[in-house]
């Protein structure tokens, strides 16, 4: 499968910050579809119940980064897992979309 990549660097404030990580936190409690976006770009991903989870603090003099890694496996679905190679389509992670302006 082809590889996807969706980057956005932004300055904001502690505020908008803390109100994007609020909204992750409560996408993913309410289920395994969730879609974030940044800058009118948005992308919906499947995350699985189970994530490996990978904080990061590094201080080098008056730069601190604080780094939030949140990774998982797709596990194969039961059915794809029964046919053969050559008849299975590619799970379906993500899918990136421009959002247009609310």
């Amino acid at each position: 499968m082809a590889k996807l990549e969706f980057k956005r660097v932004s300055e904001i404030s502690r505020k908008e910050v803390a109100e994007r990580i609020i909204a992750l936190g409560h996408a993913l409690a309410s289920g395994s579809e969730v879609e974030l976006g940044s800058g009118g770009d948005s992308i919906s991903i499947v995350v699985a119940d189970r994530v490996r989870w990978e904080l990061e603090i590094e201080v080098d003099g008056n730069e601190t980064e604080i780094e939030i890694e949140i990774s998982w496996r797709d596990a194969p679905s039961e059915a794809a897992e029964s046919a053969p190679a050559e008849k299975r389509d590619p799970p379906r992670r993500a899918r990136a979309r421009k959002s247009t302006p609310k």
